[in-house]
C-alpha cells in the first residue's frame, strides 16, 4: 500500500481528535479511548517504516482500524474501512522528501510519547490537546493530494512548523527546534 495514504489516515485521526477537545477535565473512558487511538497513531509511523523496507502491512493496517472502530465508534476510521479495496489498490504519485520525512516523523513520535504522558495526569487534558494542535498539520507534509478527504490540501513543512509554533510556548519551542 503507499506510504501516503497512512499518513493520510494520521491526518484524519489527528484532526478529528482535535476537534473533539472539550471541557478541562477528562470524561470517563476519554483518556483510555485517547490512549488505543494515539498507540494506533504510533503503529502507522511504524508501518510507514515497514512499508519503506517493502513490506505490504495493508492487511495490518485494516486490522488495526477494524480493532479500534470495534471498540470505539469512531465514523472517521469507519469511512475509511468502507474505501479499503480502492486505497490497497491505488497509486499514489508523491515523492517524499526523505530528510523532512525523518525529521517530521521524529518529532510527531515525541509529540505522541508527551501526549501520551499527559493521559497520566488529572488535569492534563488541555496540554494533551495542545499537543494534538501541534501535531495536526505535520501528516499533511507527507501527503500529495488527498484521496481520503477531497478538501485537504498539502502543506509544505515550512508552513506546518509555523502553525505548530502558535500552540508553543517559549519551553516547548525550544524543546521541540531540535527536530528540524
Amino acid at each position: 500500500m503507499e506510504i501516503c495514504y497512512y499518513y493520510q489516515i494520521l491526518d484524519i485521526g489527528v484532526v478529528y481528535e482535535k476537534g473533539r477537545a472539550g471541557g478541562r477535565l477528562w470524561k470517563p473512558g476519554e483518556r483510555k479511548r485517547l490512549r488505543e487511538e494515539l498507540s494506533f497513531w504510533r503503529e502507522l509511523l511504524e508501518l510507514v517504516a515497514m512499508e519503506e523496507k517493502g513490506i505490504d502491512c495493508a492487511e495490518r493496517l485494516f486490522d488495526s482500524i477494524n480493532t479500534l472502530c470495534g471498540q470505539y465508534k469512531l465514523s472517521n476510521y469507519e469511512r475509511i474501512i468502507k474505501l479499503q479495496k480502492e486505497i490497497t489498490g491505488d497509486q499514489c504519485f508523491f515523492e517524499i522528501n526523505k530528510e523532512e520525512e525523518g525529521k517530521i516523523n521524529r518529532l510527531m513520535l515525541r509529540l505522541l510519547s508527551d501526549a501520551e504522558k499527559c493521559l497520566a495526569d488529572f488535569k492534563g487534558k488541555e496540554r494533551a490537546y495542545r499537543l494534538l494542535a501541534i501535531l495536526h498539520n505535520f501528516p499533511r507534509v507527507m501527503h500529495g493530494s488527498n484521496l481520503l478527504n477531497r478538501n485537504c490540501h498539502p502543506i509544505s513543512f515550512q508552513n506546518a512548523w509555523t502553525y505548530a509554533q502558535g500552540y508553543m510556548n517559549d519551553k516547548m519551542k525550544e524543546e521541540y527546534s531540535i527536530y528540524l
